[in-house]
């Protein structure tokens, strides 16, 4: 198993990730608690070192002082401290708690509600005093269990204890260990490119500080025996599989990730392709792909993110790179916590988000609030055979994205891009690119559900001819988990196709619609270690195909797989 040898190096250095944050009645006051400590920062004199500010230091003190105290002492309050103790800063020694203001004791009130319904919901165990805000924002404190099983614990309990209010008996302070998770620090995290999720989606990542540097790793591979039935099918054992590294540092006023994206099958998926009925893109041996999906290239991302914090609501970020991914399309299928147990490729792939694999990309981005817009230049030809190696091109295309999160919960998207020579056996076609995506993701007790709706319009133009070919295509699907054990999803597409179906020599002229209808379960099996997620899992696919191609698929053909997953994720997360 290559693939997984050359997985096991990242795998080692895995450490702690996110989780998604789960409804709690307790929801309404820490919202308003939310709204009204925002307040009470904006009135006061508030100079936090992170992006985004503290609360510790509003709520004991009315002030922030943080960022002066890095400064000239390399000493912040325990909230802060995460993010800066591999650089060499310590805890600043705490001061005796200011009066409380009105606007404080009306906050702390609400936080008290907050932290008694979540002790009630068997979610809230600090190891302090009066229990920590930090985590109770979070609606979701380990700290007086994980201080139990000697581990480290949150920046807001570490300045407790060290200020006299630790809860626990025999348990001296030099004892109490400081989480390196720095959650209020981090630069807003995409999947793929810069493609975002809900804010509540699950993501399933590991990451360590060392020194300045945060290290995330994101990776998952798939071990498929498919089975394709009819005229047109076939049978296969192939993997599908990408693993992300990334590494992410403050410099100067913003920070700055370096990002790449591998997948090994070029060597895994053999002689170009896995077969899947009714799929065509690409070519292999100078021919196009036909009731097969191609792999991906080994270079799936090569690029670098700088992000400017402009407020604690607004940002702006520059992306790009000789392999990333353009501002255009929906969240790519093998990133998309909706299709995250799901094998296999979407039909309406080269309709929808083939562009996940582009050549010198360049992205410009402004974020304010839940809404974000940005803009692309890029290379429009697809990946070519050379599977291994980077590509040149020109930046010969462009598109713009704009993607709307009005809740935790959900997220809208909508993009538009102009495609040149996206073909290599028809360079002189451009194509008009449009898709629209919403996204909903429900975590619960034991698991998530989480549900896409995607529609992708291409329209193919020939300038020599005057030719004007339109694609539509859409897509609706869902995967949720349940009880921490058991994966259930579907993936439904109705999606128009080409004559290369029928003849892979013809105009690619719209031939008919197809429709598939996929049905799947998984079970979580037990793990050896604790950062690894591994799942068996099975699937079923029909298809209702047209009058026009009965005679080549038949009347009924299906689809199976039978797989193992492995994926990494945070050791904190149950699923």
């Amino acid at each position: 198993m290559k693939w997984l040898a050359a997985l096991l190096p990242l795998l080692l250095i895995a450490h702690e990730g996110s989780g998604p944050k789960r409804p709690t009645k307790a929801d309404p006051q820490l919202k308003q608690a939310r709204q009204r400590l925002d307040a009470i920062k904006k009135k006061a004199k508030y100079s936090c070192c992170l992006l985004k500010s503290c609360d510790l230091c509003a709520m004991r003190y009315g002030k922030c002082t943080c960022k002066e105290d890095l400064a000239n002492s390399k000493q912040v309050c325990g909230q802060c401290l995460p993010r800066w103790k591999n650089s060499g800063a310590t805890l600043r020694r705490p001061a005796p708690v200011a009066p409380p203001s009105e606007e404080t004791k009306a906050v702390a009130a609400l936080l008290l509600e907050a932290k008694k319904t979540l002790v009630k919901e068997k979610r809230y165990a600090c190891c302090k005093r009066g229990g920590c805000d930090e985590c109770t924002f979070e609606a979701d404190c380990p700290c007086g269990a994980d201080l139990a099983a000697g581990k480290p614990v949150c920046g807001s309990c570490y300045h407790g204890w060290h200020a006299g209010e630790g809860n626990f008996t025999g348990i001296k302070v030099e004892e109490v260990a400081l989480s390196e998770m720095s959650s209020d620090d981090m630069p807003m995290l995409f999947v793929s490119g810069t493609a975002q999720i809900p804010t509540y989606a699950p993501m399933y990542m590991t990451n360590r500080n060392l020194g300045a540097w945060t290290f995330m790793t994101m990776g998952q591979a798939f071990l498929v025996s498919t089975q394709q039935s009819g005229p047109r099918g076939g049978d296969k054992l192939f993997s599908g599989n990408w693993f992300m590294p990334m590494a992410a540092r403050r410099v100067g006023v913003g920070t700055l990730t370096l990002r790449g994206m591998f997948s090994l099958e070029p060597a895994t998926v053999t002689s170009g392709r896995y077969p899947q009925l009714f799929q065509a893109g690409e070519t292999y041996q100078g021919r196009p792909i036909v009731d097969g999906q191609h792999p991906h290239n080994f270079f799936m991302e090569l690029a670098a993110l700088y992000q400017i914090p402009l407020s604690d609501r607004t940002s702006v970020y520059f992306y790009g790179g000789p392999r990333g991914e353009p501002a255009l399309g929906p969240i790519p299928y093998p990133h998309r916590i909706s299709a995250s147990e799901n094998p296999i490729a979407t039909l309406a792939h080269h309709y929808q988000d083939s562009t996940h694999i582009a050549n010198n990309v360049v992205t410009g981005g402004f974020t304010f609030a839940g809404l974000t817009v940005e803009a692309s230049g890029f290379n429009g030809r697809e990946p070519g055979e050379r599977r291994w190696q980077l590509e040149r091109g020109a930046m010969d295309s462009w598109a713009t994205r704009f993607t709307f999160k009005p809740a935790g919960r959900w997220m809208l998207s909508y993009s538009r891009g102009e495609i040149t020579g996206r073909e290599a056996l028809h360079p002189e076609k451009n194509s008009s690119r449009q898709s629209a995506s919403l996204t909903y993701v429900r975590p619960h007790t034991g698991g998530y559900w989480a549900s896409s709706l995607i529609y992708g319009r291409n329209v193919d133009v020939e300038e020599h001819h005057g030719t004007r070919e339109k694609f539509n295509s859409y897509l609706a699907e869902s995967t949720a988990l349940l009880r921490n054990k058991h994966w259930l999803w579907t993936r439904l597409e109705h999606t128009d196709k080409d004559a290369t179906l029928v003849d892979p020599a013809n105009e690619e002229y719209r031939l008919a619609k197809v429709s598939a209808f996929t049905f799947g379960y998984g079970y979580e099996l037990p793990s050896p270690r604790p950062w690894l997620s591994v799942s068996l899992g099975g699937q079923l696919t029909g298809y209702r195909v047209p009058t026009v191609l009965k005679a080549a698929y038949g009347s009924s053909p299906v689809g199976a797989q039978v797989f193992l997953r492995f994926r990494l994720k945070s050791s904190r997360m149950t699923f």
